[in-house]
């Protein structure tokens, strides 16, 4: 167990406090922030707090207009991958469960009073993790991970009174290897979670320190800076050769594991503490993904995409609580994946699909955000129950690629809803309001 600020104030009395000041929005934040909702009247989902929308004016540098798409995005992209249900659903992805490979762990709380979380960066089996979890299922990991320590923050606000929902993060680079770095699926995986990160949780981090950062990081560093805000590599901090020093001005020397420089060992008496830090190691190819689209099946279809196009697939769902499920997979490449909704109902069959070469999506409700996807790894797999009525608009997009043609097979299918998925869709829409 860690330590609350609470019970640390009585070890440690000099901790110093929390600079209420440092969380106030800006004049012109606070104006913007009034904008946006004005703008959106009603339609302010619930879910969302002013210091969330001020998050997204942040993210598209204070835009009211790509604030409020930004929003919509995120709000859809949730009922879409149904987080809420599998933030609360006790079953994980196996792999998740298996602690062997995890990198990650939670040890406390910082001289601010902020949860900080360790990952061993360099121990990860990232290639591994891509080809066991789909980009999306990722995702719902990533998002899982965040919102649960954002929980543990927002418990340790209501005895402080900090206000600010933020985590500090110490990566660790020690064991990072060229061949992690320069694989082309997990850097374009990296460069999608900071994407993601940025847009969908701007503000959480309040600190990442960055340790054992040789020549391999600060090349690597280079081909993620491109994509990295401003304000957020503000927070970025490299540390030199003397970073235990400089851990220990933030976090309190019983808090950080000694192998980090503090004083902490475990309830096995090991500096290390890998009752608490995951240290991660190969995944066993069990794990690996042996079921895939056969061409047989009458409703997979399989399709090129050209370099430098996109194709877009229309699927009717005419009915509430319809079940829309997904599997979409790529012969060699990764391959670009949205998915948007048109209001209208396209008069065809429920279930088949009506290719289009050109769509204008611009007046259409996006579902998801844009992804790059790995399915030339894991297949994308996945289902939701229709909260709406229209059609939806799959793009499968290879206009970034410019030299090769894209070989894909994918089956989508919309099944009539039954009395149970009518009842979860309304639900969602009664405990919602529509963005």
């Amino acid at each position: 167990m860690f330590l609350t600020l609470a019970e640390r104030r009585k070890k440690v009395p000099s901790t110093p406090k929390i600079d209420k000041a440092e969380q106030q929005p800006k004049e012109e934040e606070l104006a913007k922030l009034v904008e946006l909702k004005e703008n959106l009247g009603e339609n302010v989902p619930s879910r969302y707090s002013d210091s969330e929308l001020l998050a997204f004016l942040r993210a598209r540098s204070l835009n009211v207009k790509d604030a409020e798409k930004l929003m919509t995005v995120d709000f859809n992209l949730r009922r879409f991958l149904q987080v809420d249900e599998f933030l609360k659903s006790p079953e994980m992805p196996q792999i998740t469960l298996n602690k062997k490979y995890t990198v990650s762990g939670i040890i406390g709380f910082d001289k601010e009073g902020y949860l900080v979380r360790v990952i061993n960066v360099g121990h990860s089996d990232i290639k591994g993790f891509i080809n066991v979890l789909s980009t999306m299922e990722n995702f719902k990991i990533f998002l899982w991970f965040l919102e649960n320590d954002l929980k543990l923050q927002e418990a340790e606000n209501r005895k402080t009174g900090n206000k600010s929902k933020q985590i500090t993060y110490i990566l660790n680079m020690d064991n990072l290897s060229l061949t992690k770095l320069m694989d082309k699926a997990v850097l374009e995986t990296g460069l999608l979670a900071i994407k993601l990160l940025q847009d969908h949780y701007h503000d959480v981090v309040r600190a990442a320190y960055v340790i054992n950062a040789g020549a391999l990081f600060s090349s690597a560093f280079k081909l993620f800076k491109p994509v990295i805000k401003e304000d957020l590599h503000q927070r970025i901090k490299v540390l030199g050769d003397n970073w235990k020093e400089e851990l220990l001005n933030t976090i309190d020397a019983d808090i950080l594991p000694a192998y980090l420089g503090g004083n902490r060992v475990d309830s096995d008496n090991d500096p290390m503490c890998k009752s608490l830090i995951g240290f991660g190691g190969p995944i066993d190819e069990s794990y690996y993904p042996t079921e895939f689209l056969q061409l047989d099946d009458p409703d997979v279809i399989s399709v090129t995409v050209p370099s430098g196009a996109s194709l877009f697939y229309r699927f009717p769902v005419p009915a509430v609580g319809s079940i829309v499920r997904w599997d979409i997979e790529s012969k060699e490449n990764d391959i670009g994946i949205q998915v948007f909704l048109d209001a209208v109902v396209d008069e065809i069959t429920q279930g088949k699909a009506k290719k289009k070469k050109d769509e204008d999506v611009s007046q259409m409700e996006p579902l998801t955000p844009y992804i790059r996807s790995q399915c030339q790894l894991c297949p994308e797999k996945g289902q939701t129950i229709a909260w709406f009525t229209g059609t939806i608009v799959l793009q499968i997009d290879n206009s970034y690629s410019w030299m090769s043609s894209k070989d894909i097979t994918f089956k989508i299918t919309v099944e009539p809803p039954t009395n149970g998925e009518k009842n979860h869709a309304n639900g969602m829409q009664h405990t919602t309001k529509a963005a």
